[in-house]
């Protein structure tokens, strides 16, 4: 996957979860980013709260690296819990972004949106973390990805792990069925020229 999606406030699923969080980010001087969404921009990601109720929250997209300046966007299904850096994470703390579409560039260099073909929100699959940034803490998210479907792959090689609505629950709740779910087939997208 590349590094840029598309969050659509004309949505109303997505203007509720907004709403929700917006909040928060302007006490914390935040901006959520919103439109065509970029790493390291706060964004909108869904996890358990503690009594296990799926709640939106925000999260920087991106782990901190290693180097300076070093971001850490994706991570791959099939080495997810190999990696030492991505490994606890995806046991412990799963999340969900929703979003409308996310970008690829094809062989001339032309943006392409990838969405869902009813035209509902994707929901993609992926983890946070709390980390210590300077004097405080901040929660940092990345996105999985995984082998793309036919649909994806004559313009990329790999796809964000999208999980069906009603798998959620059991994606943020249950690491064996997340880990069954890492290599189910991607669903056909629709594609268009990016706006």
């Amino acid at each position: 996957m590349c590094g840029r999606y598309f969050f659509d406030l004309s949505s109303n699923e997505l203007k509720n979860y907004y709403d929700q969080v917006a909040p928060n980010a302007t006490n914390t001087h935040v901006r959520i980013g919103y439109n065509e969404i970029f790493p390291s921009n706060h964004v909108v990601t869904l996890a358990l709260n503690q009594e296990s109720k799926i709640v939106p929250g925000i999260t920087r997209w991106g782990f901190e690296g290693f180097k300076k300046g070093q971001l850490m966007i994706n991570a791959r299904s099939e080495t997810v819990e190999e990696k030492k850096t991505f490994s606890k994470h995806f046991k412990e703390t799963r999340c969900v972004f929703p979003m409308s579409g996310f970008y690829e560039w094809n062989q001339e260099k032309k943006k392409i949106l990838f969405s869902a073909e009813d035209n509902d929100l994707l929901y993609v699959g992926g983890f946070y973390r709390i980390h210590k940034n300077g004097a405080g803490f901040e929660t940092e998210s990345v996105i999985m990805t995984t082998t793309p479907s036919k649909s994806v792959e004559s313009i990329h090689n790999r796809m964000p792990l999208i999980i069906k609505k009603n798998d959620i629950n059991n994606w943020l709740s249950d690491i064996e069925f997340a880990r069954n779910y890492l290599s189910t087939d991607m669903p056909e997208l629709a594609l268009s020229d990016a706006k």
